[in-house]
């Protein structure tokens, strides 16, 4: 068996076990079981590629630290979970930037940017609306924290649109399920504790995670419609 099937089947066997203890609320389990999650992405990401991204590395690190403290339960945890999610997301923002193009829009991508731009921005401030009341004091923090992940998404989107390379089109879907992930988190813990809530969260954390690893590991070839036809 190859080294990379193996980590795979670890993967889907921990992966499993994690929604698992989330949905049957079996705390010991998921304590377990969730901390290998991010060393086994690691480890998929290291016999993928030929020299390591010691900047993706921290990323890595800093999902990892924000699985250990959200299973840790002591005073400020949250602050530090926080924390450990905004440094990962500025960081993501250097990528954007690192795989920046030419703006290239065509008439089509203008609209379905400005529909995308519009819905999404309805979509943050209802969930701000119905969470900030119960922040309380980390208020200030938790905006800060919705800004970016609101703005990240808007530039993961934009440059898709631009560039259509799968490398993209990954770090697209790695940041939606970031924010699937972390809406749901926001909305169980200042809105409607959910069971549903907590195992959507679950599932879209590690798929965000997987995601960037196959961002990571993808090509950064343009496949614009319009160089396909031509």
């Amino acid at each position: 068996m190859k080294i990379r099937t193996l980590i795979k089947i670890l993967l889907l066997i921990a992966g499993a076990l994690c929604v698992l203890s989330t949905a049957f609320q079996w705390p010991m389990i998921e304590l377990y079981a969730k901390p290998t999650t991010v060393p086994l992405f690691f480890m998929l990401y290291w016999f993928q590629v030929k020299k390591i991204d010691g900047l993706f590395l921290v990323i890595l690190f800093l999902c990892f630290l924000g699985d250990i403290f959200l299973l840790i339960d002591f005073q400020s945890s949250f602050m530090f979970v926080l924390l450990s999610y905004t440094i990962c997301y500025l960081i993501l923002f250097y990528y954007l930037y690192k795989n920046f193009k030419p703006i290239d829009y065509g008439v089509t991508d203008i609209i379905y940017l400005i529909v995308f731009f519009v819905a999404w921005t309805f979509i943050v401030y209802e969930i701000y609306d119905v969470t900030e009341k119960e922040m309380g004091d980390i208020r200030p923090y938790g905006v800060g924290y919705i800004i970016i992940l609101y703005l990240l998404l808007i530039g993961a989107v934009f440059q898709y649109a631009n560039v259509r390379s799968s490398k993209s089109l990954w770090f697209l879907i790695a940041v939606l399920n970031f924010v699937i992930s972390d809406s749901c988190f926001a909305l169980n813990k200042f809105y409607i504790p959910s069971i549903e809530f907590e195992i959507i969260n679950s599932i879209y954390q590690l798929l965000a995670v997987f995601f960037l690893v196959q961002f990571k590991i993808s090509s950064p070839t343009p496949l614009k419609l319009k160089d396909i036809q031509g």
